[in-house]
Order: C-alpha cells, then sequence, then structure tokens
C-alpha cells in the first residue's frame, strides 16, 4: 500500500477557515500533484460535514439481545441526526437501507433531544449459504426466443445468518412512528469507558455462526425528562383565507426535513404534524402562487455571493433561481432559498434535460421549491452546499410556466404560542405576486 507524507498548514470547517497551505510527497519522494489535494479536501469535507453543533447527552440504558444491560451518558457525534425511513401504508421494507428514500418526506430526522425510547426488532430472519448460478439460459437465435426459466443453484461453504431490523421509536409527547432505522453509530460514556454502538438495519454473521450468536440492541430507554414537544402545531393566519386548492407545507430549520402538514375543515388554519422537536420554517401554496417563509432584509453581497456559486454548481436542476439568501447568526452557515427546474432541451448531440414519464408517455421536467444549506468562508468568499430540504415538489409539462415563488416575510415572523403559531399579514406578498403575474 502506498504511504503519503502530506501536511496542511490551515484546515478548518467550524469556525470559517478554509486550507491556506497544503502540500507532500509520495514514499518514493514524488511531488503530489494539485488534482491529489482537491481530491483529499473534498473527502475531508465529507468526513466532517456534519461536525456543527452541539453534542447532545442524555441519560440512557442499552438492552441487548443477550440480556446484558448497560447504563451511562448516551449521545451522537456533534451535528449527526438519526434517519428513521417510515413506509408507505405501515409496509415495511425488508433490504438493507444505503442511502436517503427517494420518496417525498418519507424520511424523518431528529437527534436524541425528543427521544423517550427505540426499540428494535426482527422484521426477517434467514439462514443463508454462498451460491452461484450454473448452467446458461436457453436461446433460440431463429426464433429469438428465450427461456427465462429460473437457472439451477450451486451452494458452497457453511451457512451464515442474516437478520432485518425494523424500529419503533417512541417521542416525550408519546407519539410514535415505525420503520427502518438507518444504520447509525452512537456513544454510550460508562463508567468505565466509552463505548461506541452501531445500530445496524441489518446484520450479517460468519460462516458456520447461529441466529443466536447475532446480538442486537432491542432497546434504548432514555433515563431523563428529555425536550417536550407538541404532538402537533396548529398555524393559524390572521389575514390570509386559504382556498380549497390551498396547501401549508413546513420544513425544519437544522435537519431541513419535510414536515406532513395538513389542511382543517377551518380556511384560516393548517396543523403541522410532529417536527421531533425541530423549529420549522413555512411555505404556502395559494392561487397558484408559492410563498415562503423568508426575512425581509437582504445582504446584496452575500446575495451576489450566492447566486454565483448557484449558477457554477453542477446539479441535476439546470435551471436554478436564487430567491433569497440567509445567514445563520453566530456560525459560518447560510440558507439559500432557490426556484428549481429540469429543463428540457434538444441539442446537436442529443436531448438533454428533463425526463421521461413512462405514464404520459413524454417528456417532462421535474420542478422544486427548496433550500440549499452552504458552509460558509466569510474571508475568502466561498461556500460548500451540505443539505437540501424541499418544501414542493412536481412535474410540468415542457411548455408550462414556471411557478411564481416569492418570500414572505409575514410567514418568517410568525408568533408562538404554545402548540400553536400565528402568522400575521402575508397580503403585502401576495398583492405584490398578483400584480406580477399580471405583467
Amino acid at each position: 500500500m502506498q504511504n503519503y507524507n502530506v501536511k496542511i498548514k490551515e484546515m478548518s470547517f467550524t469556525d470559517g477557515r478554509f486550507v491556506s497551505g497544503i502540500h507532500g510527497q509520495d514514499g518514493r519522494g514524488t511531488l503530489l500533484t494539485p488534482c491529489f489535494f482537491w481530491v483529499l479536501i473534498a473527502l475531508l469535507a465529507v468526513s466532517v460535514e456534519g461536525l456543527g453543533g452541539a453534542v447532545i447527552k442524555r441519560r440512557a440504558a442499552v438492552y441487548y439481545s443477550d440480556g446484558k444491560v448497560l447504563t451511562g451518558d448516551i449521545f451522537l457525534t456533534a451535528g449527526r441526526t438519526f434517519k428513521l425511513n417510515i413506509p408507505a401504508g405501515g409496509t415495511l421494507k425488508t433490504k438493507d437501507i444505503f442511502g436517503e428514500d427517494v420518496k417525498y418526506g418519507k424520511v424523518r430526522k431528529f437527534d436524541f433531544s425528543p427521544l423517550a425510547e427505540i426499540r428494535f426488532y426482527p422484521q426477517r430472519e434467514e439462514m443463508r449459504q454462498k451460491w452461484k448460478f450454473v448452467g446458461k439460459t436457453k436461446y433460440d437465435e431463429k426464433t429469438a426466443v428465450a427461456d427465462y426459466t429460473p437457472a439451477p443453484k450451486e451452494f458452497w461453504g457453511e451457512q451464515y445468518p442474516i437478520r432485518y431490523l425494523a424500529a419503533t421509536v417512541i417521542f416525550t409527547n408519546g407519539e410514535e412512528r415505525q420503520g427502518h432505522l438507518f444504520t447509525t453509530t452512537v456513544y454510550l460514556k460508562t463508567d468505565q469507558r466509552t463505548h461506541q454502538i452501531v445500530l445496524r438495519s441489518k446484520q450479517r454473521g460468519k460462516e458456520g455462526t447461529k441466529m443466536e450468536d447475532l446480538v442486537y440492541v432491542n432497546r434504548i430507554r432514555l433515563l431523563d425528562g428529555g425536550k417536550g414537544i407538541a404532538g402537533q402545531v396548529e398555524v393559524k393566519f390572521t389575514e390570509v383565507r386559504l382556498g380549497k386548492e390551498d396547501t401549508v407545507q413546513a420544513v425544519t430549520k437544522r435537519s431541513l426535513t419535510p414536515v406532513p402538514t395538513k389542511r382543517t375543515a377551518k380556511d384560516d388554519t393548517a396543523v403541522v404534524e410532529s417536527a421531533f422537536g425541530e423549529e420549522f420554517t413555512l411555505a404556502v401554496q395559494k392561487d397558484g402562487v408559492y410563498y415562503v417563509g423568508w426575512p425581509g432584509e437582504k445582504d446584496d453581497k452575500l446575495f451576489e455571493l450566492a447566486a454565483d456559486h448557484i449558477e457554477r454548481h453542477r446539479d441535476f436542476y439546470n435551471d436554478r433561481k436564487l430567491l433569497g439568501v440567509y445567514q445563520v447568526p453566530g456560525g459560518n452557515e447560510v440558507l439559500t432559498l432557490v426556484n428549481l427546474r429540469r429543463r428540457h432541451a434538444p441539442t446537436h448531440f442529443g436531448e438533454i434535460g428533463g425526463e421521461w414519464d413512462a405514464k404520459l408517455g413524454c417528456i417532462v421536467e421535474p420542478w422544486r421549491l427548496s433550500i440549499w444549506r452552504w458552509r460558509y468562508d466569510a474571508k475568502n468568499r466561498e461556500m460548500i452546499l451540505t443539505a437540501r430540504g424541499t418544501f414542493f415538489r412536481k412535474i410540468f409539462l415542457p411548455e408550462d410556466p414556471t411557478p411564481l415563488a416569492v418570500v414572505s416575510e409575514g410567514l418568517w415572523n410568525f408568533r408562538r404560542e404554545k402548540d400553536m403559531v400565528v402568522v400575521e399579514g402575508g397580503l403585502k406578498e401576495i398583492k405584490n405576486a398578483k400584480l406580477k403575474m399580471q405583467k
């Protein structure tokens, strides 16, 4: 294995400073190329991406399937969260989860603050053995007909156990959510030492072992009070009346998670389902216009910088319009509100952009109204994209216009009253948007 000697003069992703000097050579004394360093910096950026924020420690008992119990202070790495995949209709997946689920709104994020308990249980268990297909598929070249009868398998080696785990998450307000927890590493500091505990969604044993040999965490019970959270948050509009086709959507401020939001029978009220203790930002779709809560003040230089980074950023959405920029107080993070569309365009090299919709039988253009979070280096005026969250997503035909989206200070500065938020104002933005549509 090749060894490398690399020296970094200065590098930090949590206080705003970036690399200011880096050089090195490999084990044979050859100077490393600039390309190597860009790869190194990218890897380091990924490894420290979640280090922002404070470490939340809770007193907890961890129970194992073999009867062992450990008690101590439990915590996640700073900035990390749990990700719970909530299947549609209560049907649990039976395969391991390797990344974000593609279906909108199914992945919920939270930390230890609002938790009361997590219970794990086997969703499926089976013994497997190494195997391979033997024989070839029969194909008639004259008739172009293939025989798709399953080919026989050849097995070898000893059997090994496979276990798929599901989870029930219980919050301090009694609310429960069931699904699969993405594989997560937590830490438990006992009187003796700090244990690194990997909570897996799938376990695989060694050859020759039994299912009972696969020990897993089957329960984490938080022993202190935790953070009290509301099961539902009512949203009350004082100057806006919602029509039958109008919708309200919330996205959490920290994890940028879309939160289920429902209309009520009243035309001035909506309900945000539990955001798991996080503060959230509101957006409203009314009369074909999309309004997003955003601060009224604008930093022109920061807006120009963000617009430049968004323009240069290589992304699936090739039509990107910046609507608002906001620097999070007391830190080095910047949020941008972006109107996104995947445009379709024929070129000399073939058609690019858009997506083929099998049901419609034509090209469509995906559209998103999203928040992007950036790590901001104020000294060098550089930004690195770290997270995204989406309020609304739809598909349009290429000839359809892009929806009009505007920022609303009234939706940003709502007033919180226990389990209710009161949105005052908002008519100004609505009137201005309608005038813009008429023009």
